[in-house]
């Protein structure tokens, strides 16, 4: 066979390798898209799975931290409970909101099942308002005794946990899991438009 009559197929089948079995090669950029994008899809769950853990982390911490002021809703001392008297910073409203943020994870664990787009947007939206939001809460709450503590001056008004200023604590709290919830974002808006069939062309 003379190199003029090879099919316009044939060279793109020999181009990324053995053909498929019953196609002429002409899909073979349709191909090469799906790869893509399931290479993206794969890669931005991977990640964004990563982050839930740390998120679910960081929830078991303000979920102990509030966890004294929870039970005292209901009537029972945790020091009954736990025979320790731990004295657990009192949680600010921001705090209580924020644990709500956890519900919403359930929503990217169901789009991983079928790539389900709106439970995606769901996800990514309502760790916006119940993440996001509530740490900027945190900041511009706390910022007065921030302040105090940057200037290393020494105010008995600033409340400790164990010799630990609270507003130490929550700093570093909050630039981690704001830092996660961030990345949280990206991720699942990159799973979303991975996701998104591209007009004219099948869904990846």
């Amino acid at each position: 066979m003379t190199e003029r009559s090879v099919s316009h197929g044939e060279r793109m089948a020999a181009r990324g390798g053995a053909r498929a079995k019953g196609t002429d090669g002409s899909d073979f950029g349709h191909r090469e898209t799906v790869a893509s994008h399931y290479q993206i899809s794969s890669t931005n769950k991977k990640r964004l799975k990563v982050c839930m853990f740390f998120h679910t982390l960081a929830f078991l911490f303000i979920l102990a931290k509030s966890s004294a002021e929870i039970l005292k809703f209901f009537d029972i001392s945790l020091k009954a409970l736990i025979k320790i008297d731990i004295p657990f910073p009192k949680p600010a409203l921001w705090e209580y909101v924020w644990l709500t943020s956890i519900v919403f994870t359930f929503a990217a664990y169901l789009a991983f099942r079928r790539n389900n787009i709106l439970a995606m947007q769901v996800y990514v939206g309502s760790t916006f308002v119940t993440g996001i939001c509530p740490l900027v809460t945190a900041i511009i709450y706390h910022s007065g005794d921030l302040k105090v503590f940057l200037a290393q001056k020494i105010d008995e008004n600033v409340e400790k946990f164990y010799g630990i200023p609270v507003v130490l604590i929550l700093s570093v709290f909050v630039s981690v899991t704001f830092l996660v919830h961030s990345l949280s974002m990206m991720f699942g808006m990159n799973l979303i438009r991975a996701w998104t069939p591209k007009k004219g062309k099948k869904k990846a």
